[in-house]
């Protein structure tokens, strides 16, 4: 499978039903007005946690008309956040999306080791990306949450993001790490540590999956640069996946394409549900892509 875009992804989330979703404070407009766009297209049907008023009366400005489940939490994030995270514990909804309130909030709820999600190794970001200039929708890792990995934690980073393709139905997606320059520098831990994980990608390490690095961003993209530079390359011009060496470079880069007109929907990977994480000022499409991103791996 490969996906060309957002379009091709919903429905993807489509084929593979309705999820209910939990959102931790609801009472945000962006947030509402995300999900009456993936409710409109039938992927999510949401429980709203929050100031139960408060979400209503959005809800009516809003000119949203729908019969969602509204549990009033009140309005201290750590109360709605963990109120969320046990109706998914509890099976009464398959995701988790924050809302009106700060990203560590969520996460501290989601980490506590009594009350919080199962999960195995490290929580990461996704986030997947349509633009005009390439073939197919790409993915970026992790420019969320891992501010500088160190080198196990850039394996498990690369390790969730080929279990989320594997999820999507990619048998052996295509994996590029990103550095600054295309060769191994003996005197460079970046370099060295890409070519590294590269080496064990060959050994079976993360299965299905091709993985090289270190790899420019324009070879992760541009047919061009890679002809220019004459890369013998299956993933250079193709990637499916871009590892960054930490958060600043994935989100700077991915924030630039979008600048240059490019959407984007992330999700957290790596708990025993997908997380749908935003920041505020995200748009109703990027909730609704990040929805169907979320929705889709699932599985």
């Amino acid at each position: 499978m490969i996906l060309r875009n957002f379009d091709e992804l919903i429905g993807v989330a489509k084929v593979r039903g309705q999820r209910v979703v939990a959102v931790a404070r609801a009472d945000d407009p962006t947030v509402l007005e995300g999900l009456e766009c993936a409710a409109n297209e039938d992927l999510v049907e949401p429980i709203l946690f929050g100031n139960k008023d408060r979400i209503r009366e959005m809800m009516e400005s809003l000119g949203i008309e729908r019969d969602w489940r509204v549990e009033n939490s009140g309005d201290e994030d750590d109360v709605c956040a963990r109120a969320a995270i046990r109706a998914v514990k509890e099976g009464r909804a398959q995701l988790l999306m924050k809302g009106q309130m700060h990203t560590s909030a969520l996460f501290k709820a989601v980490l506590d080791k009594d009350e919080g999600l199962p999960h195995e190794g490290i929580l990461s970001h996704i986030a997947f990306v349509e633009i005009d200039h390439y073939h197919k929708l790409f993915a970026a890792t992790d420019g969320g949450l891992n501010v500088a990995p160190d080198y196990k934690h850039k394996v498990e980073v690369v390790r969730n993001a080929v279990r989320a393709f594997h999820t999507l139905g990619y048998k052996r997606p295509k994996v590029a790490l990103l550095s600054y320059v295309e060769k191994v520098k003996a005197n460079d831990p970046e370099t060295t540590e890409w070519a590294d994980i590269a080496s064990r990608a060959k050994g079976g390490e993360f299965g299905e999956a091709i993985v090289e690095g270190p790899l420019a961003m324009d070879l992760c993209l541009s047919e061009e640069a890679k002809r220019i530079k004459n890369c013998v390359s299956e993933v250079a011009a193709d990637a499916d996946v871009i590892v960054s060496p930490n958060i600043t470079t994935c989100n700077a880069s991915t924030k630039a394409l979008l600048l240059a007109g490019g959407l984007a929907g992330g999700v957290v990977v790596g708990s025993s549900v997908p997380i749908v994480a935003l920041s505020r000022g995200d748009s109703p499409r990027t909730r609704l892509c990040s929805l169907a991103v979320a929705s889709a791996l699932l599985g």
